[in-house]
């Protein structure tokens, strides 16, 4: 393979710099020394052998990041695009035993990110490797104009120290798939290089191709060195590990060093986050306090997270590091920090002006923003929200600063603001529920409450005497607000309502809608309007509710209304009204609404009723275990039961 020495031992520095020499560099706090290199350790096993180390999108914004605008050629690997060819699953011995690499499917046009992704998973051979394999052989990661002859040779693979490259490798397709199977066929124990070098064995390893450099013995402690070694067979000197960011002497060799380095600058989360938080000083991390966890930075994670008691700090090897202090951390922690809802942190904390509502600040996440009003409460605003929210003018609009943290069940999204109540609508687009509206749904299960979600904004309407207020169409109804109450007219109502006139000769619903044994039944300005079964809908009028509860309600002896009150016109010429019932009847009178049990009302019925002799009832009907009795104008009734 092309060993990294060629490019590192020119003598004149002009001819180092022309020959492309790369000097791992970093562009955050993290400062290696040579001492910290392990020559028999240089990667793990775990980081290694990742399979899943990266997604293609996350090694498409890393190629994007390190080179920002492409030359000329346009040959970056931000931008690169190659057709690729199917491969066949391989094998050690090409007999299908001790297996390398999976099959990988061929297409039209994959990305570079594409092609390293779909490697990664062939052949078990982490993307980070391959992004630092491709960096340390010919720089192809932070190249902004590389050659034609640069990819043809992309990860030295068949390019030997003492003879021209073998062109049956050439192009980077071939030469990434190669490299990443050759590395996993010098870990394979039925392969001819396995005991090359082996592992728990020391080894002399050159520190040149000269071999009057000398030689070092290394203990190799695991199959990744142990690849990297038999790919790159040399191992730097003192003078190469004392000046890591220039040359050593004659005898020097950078290969193996450069991986080193590059994978920790890029890749290793845990030291990055330590190094760059330890750079911010402490007049940013004096009041962060002590440290609790840290957990989540394990070898191979490519987000790094510590907790500490007011913030969480966090390392990305995409977007370095990001953190979040004070009330804003305390409302991330409680949304579950990097894990949970709101994901990553993307910015840092911007000053917010609410105008007439007071200023405060927010902080982006990948999935919303964490906002902090005035008195430095802070509560979470996903991004579908803050969308709706935003275009409301935000804190300084009509909603003003969130009261409370939105909750999302299954698509649908709710949260309060000091101007309203924003909610999901059965479109997919947001509403304000304000005033009774939003308070009662609110109140009543929100987005999961029995109105559902809304249909449309809430309107003012007016019905002639019974004044103005307003109506909202949900899923399972329309809601009816008036005088600072609202209630909810649901579908299974609906007809009944029809069936009596509507709203307009009803008037404004007064309470919930109350169901028993089949019947549904609503108290409105006008009366009572009862649905039972099927049957059509009967509105029992104001005047003569009273009456029923005197007589124990639809569940005492009256029963459910059979049809809607009529007039009924008395001997003394008073037009009132009568309402019959399953067990009896409601006469509205002269002297009041009274009920009027079956048994009675056929015995006042053959004397002509509130025409004849009794005129209109003025009592209650009594009731013994034989009989019933009611007062009249002119005497009374007395029947058996």
């Amino acid at each position: 393979m092309s060993n990294f020495w060629k490019r590192v031992f020119a003598a004149v520095a002009t001819l180092i710099v022309a020959a492309g020499f790369l000097v791992p560099t970093s562009a955050n706090a993290l400062t290696l020394s040579g001492n910290d290199f392990k020559a028999g350790d240089i990667i793990s096993d775990v980081q290694f052998f990742d399979q899943g180390a990266m997604t293609a999108q996350e090694i498409q914004t890393f190629l994007s990041r390190k080179v920002r605008q492409c030359g000329s050629l346009n040959l970056c690997l931000s931008v690169y695009t190659q057709d690729t060819f199917t491969r066949e699953a391989t094998s050690v011995q090409g007999d299908g035993a001790d297996p390398l690499c999976e099959s990988y499917a061929g297409a039209k046009n994959e990305t570079a990110a594409q092609i390293i992704y779909k490697v990664q998973r062939a052949c078990n051979i982490s993307a980070k490797v391959l992004l630092v394999l491709l960096q340390k052989e010919q720089g192809l990661i932070t190249n902004a104009n590389p050659t034609a002859d640069k990819l043809k040779i992309a990860t030295g693979y068949a390019c030997p120290d003492t003879a021209p490259c073998d062109a049956k490798y050439f192009g980077f397709y071939n030469q990434v798939y190669s490299a990443a199977s050759q590395l996993k066929r010098y870990t394979e124990p039925a392969s001819s290089f396995y005991n090359s070098k082996p592992v728990g064995a020391r080894s002399p390893i050159l520190f040149h191709p000269n071999a009057r450099c000398g030689t070092k013995p290394v203990k190799i402690v695991n199959l990744a060195t142990h690849a990297l070694y038999i790919y790159t067979p040399y191992t730097p000197n003192d003078a190469a590990l004392a000046n890591l960011n220039g040359i050593g002497d004659s005898c020097s060799s950078y290969g193996n060093s450069n991986f080193w380095e590059y994978y920790s600058y890029w890749f290793d989360a845990h030291a990055n986050l330590t190094a760059d938080i330890a750079d911010q000083g402490n007049s940013i991390t004096n009041d962060w306090g002590s440290l609790i966890d840290d957990s989540s930075c394990t070898e191979t994670a490519n987000t790094c997270s510590a907790d500490y008691d007011n913030a969480v700090a966090t390392w990305n090897i995409i977007a370095g590091l990001k953190y979040v202090t004070g009330p804003i951390a305390a409302a991330y922690k409680a949304a579950g920090g990097v894990s949970g809802q709101l994901g990553q942190i993307s910015r840092p904390t911007e000053t917010v002006d609410g105008g007439s509502n007071g200023d405060g600040y927010r902080q982006k996440f990948a999935n919303g923003f964490i906002y902090r009003d005035p008195t430095d409460a802070a509560f979470v605003v996903p991004n579908d929200i803050f969308n709706y929210y935003s275009d409301a003018g935000g804190p300084s609009g009509s909603l003003g600063w969130p009261t409370g943290n939105a909750t999302c069940t299954d698509g649908k999204c709710e949260q309060q603001f000091a101007g309203g109540y924003v909610v999901s609508s059965v479109t997919s687009d947001f509403l304000v529920l304000d005033g009774a509206i939003g308070e009662y749904l609110l109140a009543n299960g929100g987005i999961n409450s029995p109105w559902g979600l809304p249909i449309s904004a809430a309107e003012t309407r007016t019905f002639g005497s019974f004044g103005s207020g307003r109506i909202q169409q949900f899923e399972n109804g329309t809601v009816y607000e008036k005088d600072g109450t609202a209630y909810l007219v649901a579908d299974t109502l609906a007809a009944a309502l029809a069936d009596v006139g509507g709203v307009t000769v009803v008037g404004w619903p007064l309470a919930e809608p109350v169901r028993s044994d089949g019947t549904v039944s609503q108290l409105y300005s006008a009366g009572r309007v009862v649905k039972v079964g099927s049957a059509q809908g009967v509105l029992i009028p104001a005047d003569t509710l009273k009456a029923l509860r005197v007589a124990g309600g639809m569940s005492g002896y009256l029963g459910v209304p059979t049809n809607d009150a009529t007039e009924y016109t008395g001997r003394d010429g008073f037009v009132g009204s009568k309402q019959s019932f399953e067990g009896g009847m409601i006469i509205r009178g002269a002297v009041g609404s009274f009920a009027i049990p079956d048994q009675v009302w056929n015995a006042y019925q053959s004397k002509n009723g509130a025409k004849g002799r009794f005129g209109w009832p003025t009592g209650v009907a009594k009731s013994s275990s034989k009989a019933w009795s009611q007062s009249f104008q002119r005497g009374s009734i007395k029947v058996s039961r």
